[in-house]
């Protein structure tokens, strides 16, 4: 079975990159993950009142205030902030702990505002069940969940307001509850299809992600056991994790790679925005997927230690966030007000990015497909302009490069950047020429990268800006040399990405046994040194 495939590919993983007395004999801090914090102009933290580790899923409601989700192996609570007072105010979710440890540390818990009845709805798997918070009243209503150790996960309201829907991850599962009834009815996805996150669309459509078969699940709410699953085109795959719709297009987080995946909503026609490569991490895991009032979609990288927003306009920028250099943020939720809300899971803070302060420079690019062969490079002009807002981001020296195309980087193509930095602050514009070669590694194929630009905020946090480019490589298949340059990779990198890719949500753990390892060993190293 696959579940249990994934458990002793985790076994392995924790004991191949942790000694055994660091596994068992020191547990898991903040200091595994967390080695500096520093200040940013476009968002703002706060710690929370826990000594332990375990936030999970954010939300707001209709005053502005912000609702999460805490919760170890023996308790779990609902906590509210007050933003105008910076207080927290807890609420403990009771109820016996009634599933086993590695459902609970898998099923992530997420919440929903009701707007009508002014309740949090949230999953909650210690106690196998799902809860709602009467905001007026401050109760909390548990509802078990029929299916023992289903793992209840993502969540999300009807657009009527008249239903709530959830996933059972290890359950495979998708369940509707009446609101005024409380009545539960259960749908099967499909043996170990794991079903995760999922959304609605504006047409009221049902989008559910299912990270254990690599596909996404299409559901109408008025005949829901009626799916149709949906995959990504040829021999492409991906480990989907967050979902949103907006606009007639799909977008899925990636969460065993790097990238954002696009797509209609027919997945006949879909480009990969590829985010910046992370120091921290082989791969950036981009993670839960939400769509703001005015379709701008907001994805948080797991692994990249960044907020990524697609505006409408197809631009993606990326923002550090603060604590470092994995300060494990999976979760997002966006307010009416512009705040974009998310968890630190290894820093134990919930933080915002205010999307009122704007980023000073905008991105153009001349061209949006380009064709390569082998004998001779092509070139893409970048166009850059600045504005007059005020910001906290030095425009003296804007980088201008390529990234993307695979999970790690570029591979089998290089590039030279005439005018790789230029000065925005002494003209309000400049453009730079990207020159593209095709190399003799490289291999035959439909692609994508991203021509990027970024500049420094005053503490040394990097804010880009991205835009993809359609690649089409026309040259031969590489030589078998080639093909030994292309595999010749670290084989803890590759291991990691194949373990991502056979569920996104075991993303977390292993993130989390390779940051400890890398932490850990470093620190032996520099003890000795």
């Amino acid at each position: 079975m696959l579940r249990i495939h994934c458990c002793v590919i985790f076994a392995m993983l924790l004991f191949f990159f942790l000694p055994n007395q660091w596994v068992l004999a020191q547990p898991a801090t903040s200091k595994d993950f967390v080695t500096y914090e520093r200040q940013s102009g476009f968002i703002k933290e706060f710690t929370v009142p826990f000594n332990e580790i375990g936030l999970r899923g954010i939300t707001t409601d209709n005053q502005g205030n912000v609702w999460f989700y805490h919760s170890t192996n023996v308790i779990s609570t609902i906590v509210s902030f007050d933003l105008t007072s910076s207080e927290f105010a807890k609420f403990p979710v009771e109820g016996e702990t009634v599933a086993d440890d590695p459902i609970i540390n898998l099923a992530s818990a997420l919440l929903a505002f009701d707007r009508k009845r002014n309740e949090v709805w949230f999953t909650d798997a210690r106690t196998n069940s799902i809860g709602k918070l009467n905001v007026a009243s401050r109760q909390i209503e548990l509802l078990q969940i029929p299916t023992d150790n289903s793992g209840p996960m993502g969540i999300a309201l009807s657009p009527d307001g008249g239903s709530v829907w959830f996933t059972e991850i290890t359950g495979d599962k998708i369940v509707n509850i009446d609101v005024e009834s409380n009545k539960i009815t259960e749908y099967v996805t499909g043996e170990e299809s794991g079903p995760a996150l999922l959304t609605f669309d504006e047409q009221g459509i049902l989008w559910v992600t299912l990270s254990f078969s690599n596909s996404v699940l299409r559901v109408d709410p008025q005949s829901p056991s009626t799916m149709t699953e949906l995959k990504l085109s040829g021999e492409d795959t991906f480990s989907p994790l967050g979902i949103a719709v907006s606009n007639d297009r799909v977008y899925v987080s990636d969460h065993g790679s790097s990238r954002v995946v696009v797509t209609d909503t027919g997945f006949v026609n879909y480009i990969s925005y590829w985010t910046s490569p992370s120091t921290a991490f082989p791969t950036t895991l981009p993670s839960q997927v939400v769509a703001d009032k005015h379709g701008n979609i907001y994805v948080p990288q797991h692994g990249g230690n960044r907020i990524s927003i697609i505006d409408k306009t197809g631009v993606m920028a990326e923002y550090e966030i603060p604590t470092g250099p994995l300060a494990t943020a999976v979760f997002i939720a966006a307010s009416d007000d512009g705040k974009i809300w998310f968890t630190e899971w290894a820093s134990n803070k919930i933080a915002y990015l205010d999307t009122a302060t704007q980023v000073p420079f905008t991105l153009g690019v001349e061209k949006t497909a380009v064709t390569l062969d082998a004998s001779r490079p092509q070139s893409i002009v970048v166009s850059l302009n600045s504005s007059d807002i005020a910001s906290p981001v030095s425009l003296s020296e804007v980088e201008i490069g390529l990234t993307g195309m695979t999970e790690s980087a570029l591979r089998g193509v290089t590039y030279e950047a005439r005018s790789p930095r230029v000065n925005l602050q002494q003209a309000r514009s400049a453009d730079s020429e990207l020159e593209i070669q095709a190399q003799k590694d490289a291999r035959p194929g439909d692609y994508v990268t991203m021509v990027r630009a970024f500049a420094p905020e005053q503490d040394g946090l990097i804010i880009s800006k991205l835009y993809p480019v359609e690649l089409v490589l026309d040259v031969p298949e590489p030589t078998s040399q080639g093909n030994n340059v292309i595999q010749n990779q670290p084989i803890s990198d590759n291991l990691i990405q194949d373990v991502l890719r056979i569920g996104a949500p075991l993303g977390a753990v292993v993130l989390a046994a390779f940051a400890i390892y890398r932490w850990r060993k470093a620190k032996k190293i520099k003890s000795t040194g």
